[in-house]
């Protein structure tokens, strides 16, 4: 009994500890540094306070030096730079790191593990001090360590930094997930970020704000401070700040302020929500399953607990007794749930796919917190599934427990109270365990349904990298060169097919999109209406290389330049849009209200997926590279046969182009495609996980209910033998109860699964939320689970002997 009851809750508790530890690593896990409950994010935003915006390092100035509520405040901006060393080698990779005010590591609390952080002369005047302290894991995985690496020199976006310290090993900076390597001052915001001159410009907004609030200072003042300083400023520079409405200044908790996309926060928590619900649900069933156990188990106790009673023991002590023996289950139940806990989380990291070129910080260990939760939910657990089990034993009939009488498994009028609790604990495991499978199984079929869904593109000998010459101060003119030249180059090469430029990829960072379409010659969109599109700026020969087949009109060439005519070339579903029934060739739009230039359609492509495989047809269009300048480009190489060591035949030719110029973010087209899978693909591994889980508990649940209550009535068992009973007879006898209360807890589960998945039905892709064949297919699995599981103890009391049975007791 014990070891299946800490299994059981094992499980259970280990799932809800998983999921929580996720949910703690993204959401509520403090920056590892002192006192970081004292952090905060200060935002500005507008009148309704959903949006939360960054600000420009005028703005900073004014903000740290008028407020009143902060002990220190400081700035950081995220950035990729081109990493070399101080002896002028190659420049090969991209690293990412953060620009910060020089009061950075001083206000976060964080010391140097070697040499030291920054002075503050350092970030005083721009461009004369170009220090910066290295990550931990950077000194390790590209200096071997080196003891001596403070006052060494590295080259960082072409410009020489000197390294004055080292992070220590648990500080990765102050972004989710990724992990940061190095940090610069913020006067060396130009070096680092070659063409961007925006220490001076108030109207630039682009870094956001950690501040530690002074002692006894509350979140609410710190906003009523932050605010009115805002509205000044708006007062003092109404051409720079007004215009853009921002009348509020927002304060959260530094972990809720630590993603400022608003749409990827809600997405993280609806996700985090949902995985809360199914595994509360999974232990919801274990602590039935442990319930129903206690309950077949008291029957063994109840001749103990009756004398207890009769000497004079107290009901309230009986109860006592059995609730702390629920406490200690649960409490080795919640030890066993900790350490599936820490194993899950290995197994998680190891699941996840690659992010080349990045350092992922992503610590999904249970903490203290982590701890404290799964301390909760045993003691939680513990009173949840002894509680009722302790109630009802606490008070049996005295007189018939030592007159020896037992339950029959008929039930009858002494046994209809234990009976119907027992029943009904089954019964809802049985209902929540086809609520969770039918989820699983969904998402199952949803991705399974990914699976076979034609992205539209060529995958096959295709491979993808990331270049961006801005990293080493090239110009918009110098980069169209560098890009013009490696493409040419590259198709001289005889295993190349094609090369050429996408930004964004489709299926990758395809969040760009434009205003309301306003197309010549038509009536302009009201306010909320009008059509907008996805958009991605691709080079020549792009619908070449990918195999996106042209159903109208032409490709983009080199002549698309800034001195010709705008271009732009749109799929079937923004032609049928915008223009149905008529050819939409030689028709001008422009992308948005702001947009001043006209653009003609000399193009319609066949409908792909841009942004996810399980997506319904999108209007989407094409710009030309050489018309829309991006720094950043995708570089696409389709190859004339397996991939092979293409990547190196790449970058030779980069190198022969420019040595210092780093390729990054290298992955096939088939990687590529197969990372917008990994969303579906970890939502149907969790689902399929937990509805497994739950049906693993339910079965063991209804076998050791039904082995107790065969071990229980072995007399009874023996004397129907004796009287002549057929083994089929009392196979069906043990079994009836089984599948009665199996067939009951499948009909109920039906009806709240059909109400359930109805939340999930924008989730799923090419599956119906109630689809019938999902809900049979499961409902089936579950019977056939619990025959199982009933037929096993029927099968063992069929073969009681009648004489053991009838000298028991």
């Amino acid at each position: 009994f014990t070891l299946v009851a800490v299994l059981a809750l094992g499980l259970g508790i280990g799932a809800n500890s998983a999921i929580f530890s996720a949910v703690n690593a993204f959401l509520l896990r403090p920056l590892s540094v002192a006192d970081a409950d004292q952090l905060v994010v200060p935002f500005e935003s507008d009148r309704s306070r959903r949006e939360f915006n960054e600000i420009s390092y005028p703005d900073f100035v004014d903000y740290r030096d008028q407020n009143e509520v902060f002990s220190g405040l400081i700035g950081h901006y995220s950035t990729g730079a081109a990493v070399g060393g101080g002896d002028g080698k190659s420049q090969n990779d991209v690293i990412w790191g953060e620009v910060v005010t020089g009061n950075y590591f001083d206000v976060l609390g964080v010391r140097a593990a070697l040499g030291r952080t920054f002075l503050p002369e350092e970030d005083r005047t721009p461009g004369t001090h170009g220090v910066v302290v290295i990550s931990h894991s950077l000194w390790q995985r590209r200096y071997a360590s080196d003891p001596e690496m403070a006052g060494k020199t590295i080259i960082l976006n072409g410009t020489v930094f000197t390294v004055v310290g080292v992070a220590p090993r648990e500080f990765v900076g102050t972004k989710i997930v990724l992990g940061m390597d190095f940090w610069v001052p913020m006067m060396m915001q130009r070096q680092i970020m070659p063409g961007n001159d925006w220490l001076a410009d108030r109207g630039a907004n682009w870094f956001d704000m950690i501040g530690r609030l002074k002692p006894g200072v509350s979140i609410e003042q710190a906003e009523a401070n932050m605010t009115a300083i805002s509205r000044r400023l708006n007062e003092t520079y109404p051409t720079k700040r007004v215009e853009r409405e921002r009348v509020n200044v927002v304060v959260v908790p530094e972990p809720e302020g630590r993603i400022d996309d608003r749409g990827v926060t809600q997405a993280i928590r609806l996700g985090a929500g949902l995985a809360m619900v199914v595994v509360g649900a999974v232990l919801l069933i274990a602590c039935a399953n442990i319930a129903n156990l206690l309950l077949v188990r008291a029957t063994a106790r109840r001749r103990e607990i009756g004398i207890r009673l009769a000497l004079g023991a107290s009901r309230s002590r009986i109860i006592r007794q059995l609730l702390t023996e629920s406490l200690l289950l649960a409490l080795l139940g919640g030890a066993l749930g900790f350490v599936i806990a820490f194993w899950t989380a290995d197994l998680v990291l190891a699941f996840m796919p690659l992010f080349p070129s990045f350092n992922i910080a992503l610590d999904l260990s249970p903490d203290l917190r982590v701890l404290g939760w799964t301390f909760f939910i045993s003691l939680l657990t513990g009173v949840i599934f002894g509680l009722a089990p302790a109630l009802q034993s606490s008070k049996p009939d005295v007189v018939l427990v030592l007159k020896g009488e037992t339950l029959t498994l008929g039930g009858g009028r002494r046994g209809w109270r234990g009976w119907n609790l027992r029943n009904l604990l089954v019964v809802t495991q049985i209902a929540l365990s086809l609520v969770v499978l039918v989820c699983g199984g969904l998402f199952v079929k949803s991705l399974r349904e990914t699976l076979r869904v034609d992205p539209g593109l060529n995958t096959e000998n295709m491979m993808t990298m990331s270049l961006d010459p801005s990293l080493l101060g090239y110009t918009e003119e110098d980069g169209k060169r560098l890009y013009t030249k490696l493409t040419r180059r590259l198709e001289t090469l005889p295993e190349v097919r094609a090369a050429t430029l996408a930004r964004p990829l489709p299926l990758g960072d395809s969040s760009s999109s434009t205003g309301p379409i306003i197309v010549e010659g038509q009536d302009p969109p009201s306010p909320d209406g009008g059509f907008y599109a996805g958009l991605t700026i691709v080079a020549p020969q792009f619908f070449e290389t990918v195999q996106i087949p042209l159903l109208q009109g032409r490709d983009f060439t080199e002549r698309d330049r800034e001195s010709a005519p705008d271009v732009v070339i749109i799929n079937e579903t923004l032609a049928r849009r915008l223009f149905p029934n008529e050819s939409p060739l030689g028709k001008r739009f422009r992308i948005s209200e702001q947009s001043t230039r006209p653009r003609e359609i000399i193009g319609v492509a066949r409908d792909s997926k841009y942004r996810t495989l399980g997506e319904s047809p999108q209007s989407f269009l094409f710009l030309p590279q050489l018309q829309n300048y991006r720094p950043e480009m995708t570089l696409v190489v389709s190859t004339r046969g397996g991939v092979g060591n293409i990547a190196e035949r790449v970058r030779g030719e980069v190198n022969n182009l420019d040595a210092r110029l780093p390729i990054y973010n290298i992955k096939t087209m088939d990687e590529h495609v197969d990372f917008a899978l990994w969303g579906p693909r970890t939502a149907a591994m969790l689902a399929a996980t937990f509805g497994l889980l739950a049906l693993l508990l339910t079965a063991l649940g209804l076998f050791g209910v039904m082995s107790y209550t065969v071990a229980q009535r072995t007399r009874e068992i023996g004397i129907r033998i004796a009287l002549g009973a057929r083994p089929h007879d009392v196979l069906k006898l043990v079994a009836r109860q089984g599948l009665t209360l199996t067939l009951i807890g499948v009909v109920i589960g039906l009806i709240a699964a059909f109400a359930a998945t109805r939340v999930l039905s924008g989730l799923l892709y090419g599956v119906s939320a109630t689809d019938p064949m999902t809900f049979a297919g499961v409902a089936l699995l579950l019977a056939m689970s619990a025959l199982l599981a009933c037929y096993l103890p029927a099968r063992r009391a069929t073969k009681v002997d009648p004489m053991v049975a009838l000298r028991y007791e």
